[in-house]
């Protein structure tokens, strides 16, 4: 599930995004996870064009709520 627009799509049409390993706290931007086997939470975000605008500016509030 897209975690923009939170609509269902097959895995292998979403691109993973996980937490960089060497950085934590607000500032560390999620990075690409193009084979999805990094550990760690991964977020999943479809492929389209809003939804991927939108996730870099979503995500910092996710992740501000997951370090409390």
């Amino acid at each position: 599930m897209c975690v923009v627009c939170r609509e269902r799509f097959p895995k292998e049409e979403l691109t993973r995004y996980v937490s960089p390993e060497d950085l934590t706290g607000p500032d560390a931007s999620p990075v690409p996870d193009p084979a999805k086997n990094r550990p760690g939470r991964g977020y999943y975000v479809c492929g389209q064009v809003r939804c991927r605008e939108r996730f870099p500016k979503m995500i910092l509030g996710l992740m501000k709520k997951r370090a409390r």
